[in-house]
């Protein structure tokens, strides 16, 4: 019987690297995204169901078609909004909280029992924008960094019931194109990847926060304290 696997937010970016990923690696996989996916494939090992992880009547809606028992759940859909805390609107950052925080607690309402039954995995999609926050970033850093008090919250207490919890926090990545070279970051799909390692470790084994960085990060004009938030 193949895995079963959730992800939110995986039809683009970091979401769409793991899907693609876990598919290849035999998972049926079952999406929760916001926006339903371009030119959609009819795929058997791979359902999609539309819905706002910030609206928990949307999430509750969309969790009624996952099976009862999930052996990995990725809590990844989020947002970025930046901008000065003088001129953020209030919407900007209230709606950031909504989705990068109150989304995965939303979703572990309706699902995490499921896990348990499995004994699965959780793992939270973090950034290093969290721990180096930096000017325009209150809205996305404060909310990354509650997203990672969240999972340790989680991990303590699960831990004794066979569930796996991991804080996965991401440096650079190449999710889009920005003009420039841009090789040297993560590529989704290694992330993918990086996840299906952390899966397959020993049960007695748990790495509950891992940074996952470049490599070979380009190398830039600058040292000490101001190279802190390009880590």
């Amino acid at each position: 019987m193949k895995k079963v696997a959730v992800i939110t937010g995986c039809n683009r970016g970091v979401g769409e690297g793991i899907k693609k990923r876990l598919l290849k690696a035999g998972y049926h996989v079952y999406g929760l995204n916001r926006t339903t996916t371009e030119n959609l494939k009819e795929a058997e090992a791979y359902q999609e169901y539309q819905c706002d992880v910030s609206n928990p009547k949307q999430v509750e809606e969309a969790c009624k078609n996952i099976p009862e028992k999930i052996d990995l759940l990725v809590l990844n859909a989020g947002i970025r909004k930046f901008g000065k805390i003088s001129e953020l609107t209030v919407e900007d950052f209230s709606y950031s909280i909504d989705v990068n925080l109150k989304g995965p607690f939303y979703v572990l309402t309706f699902l995490l029992e499921r896990v348990k039954l499995a004994k699965g995995t959780i793992i939270f999609i973090g950034s290093h924008a969290g721990r180096y926050p930096f000017g325009l970033g209150s809205a996305y850093c404060s909310s990354k960094r509650a997203v990672e008090a969240l999972s340790e919250c989680l991990m303590e207490e699960v831990r004794r019931e066979g569930v796996k919890v991991i804080h996965l926090s991401l440096g650079a990545i190449k999710n889009r194109e920005h003009g420039y070279e841009e090789e040297w970051k993560i590529k989704p799909e290694e992330i993918g990847e990086s996840i299906l390692k952390l899966v397959d470790m020993p049960d007695n084994l748990l790495f509950s926060d891992i940074n996952l960085r470049p490599q070979s990060p380009k190398m830039l004009p600058m040292e000490g304290i101001e190279l802190m938030q390009y880590k």
